[in-house]
């Protein structure tokens, strides 16, 4: 599944998004160059990684990041706004639409390596869904230059916002990318989905070390079971908590 994590539920990733923090910086920061900060620990932060900002996290059977993204409303500050502003000359990124930034497209480390259980066409509608169901209007980002060819084969139906041109040391371009119910239903019937797994975890208060890929598993064990089967997993758990309390 697709971990959906936003400001209620990210005490329960603290793990993963230090993961993603850190696979940031050592692809964007070290490998091409951008010009960006870290933070205490090493990993890479900007101002956009605050409350607005929701993270799609994929994680693999162990527990390691497999792939990675972000997206945060334009209207206060995003990169092409900012630092990358060159790279989407004259576009509206603020105004009476909702414009959100996808950034930091993160397909795994150290090179794009297959997602196991989940393929980045998968990712990439559920990018869409989760735009469509916010109200989204239009979903703008910022992307390496030579991952040009990779987005307009990816199903996305992208618009270029500019030229490519230098950003800190390689190539970058702004694009924009089409969140209609169309162009949803075309990424669909290209991958053969009703819809993107997503997974939105509830914000709890928890003690201890949280594990989102072991609750991915039960939930995913969970959804297998015969209606009676899961009644029975339901009691003893219910009994478990009694016990526990």
């Amino acid at each position: 599944m697709i971990h959906v994590v936003t400001a209620g539920n990210r005490n329960l990733y603290r793990r993963e998004l230090a993961m993603m923090h850190a696979q940031r910086a050592a692809m964007f920061i070290d490998q091409l160059g951008w010009p960006l900060q870290r933070d205490a620990a090493g990993g890479e932060v900007d101002a956009g990684d605050d409350d607005e900002a929701v993270y799609f996290l994929v994680l693999e059977a162990g527990g390691e990041l497999a792939a990675s993204c972000r997206i945060r409303p334009t209207a206060d500050w995003s990169l092409l706004r900012g630092p990358a502003a060159h790279l989407a000359p004259g576009a509206s990124l603020s105004g009476p639409e909702e414009v959100w930034e996808l950034s930091r497209l993160l397909l795994g480390l150290p090179s794009l390596r297959p997602l196991g259980r989940i393929s980045p066409g998968e990712l990439r509608l559920a990018l869409l869904e989760e735009a469509c169901e916010r109200g989204i209007s239009r979903l703008v980002g910022l992307a390496e230059g030579l991952m040009e060819t990779i987005l307009l084969r990816s199903g996305l139906v992208i618009d270029k916002l500019g030229q490519t041109l230098p950003f800190g040391a390689s190539l970058a371009f702004g694009f924009e990318v089409d969140t209609s119910l169309h162009a949803i239903e075309v990424l669909r019937e290209k991958l053969g989905m009703a819809r993107a797994r997503r997974l939105r975890l509830p914000g709890v208060d928890v003690e201890g070390d949280v594990r989102p890929h072991e609750l991915e598993e039960l939930l995913g064990a969970a959804a297998r079971l015969e209606p009676h089967d899961l009644q029975a997993l339901m009691s003893a758990l219910r009994r478990a908590a009694d016990e526990e309390n």
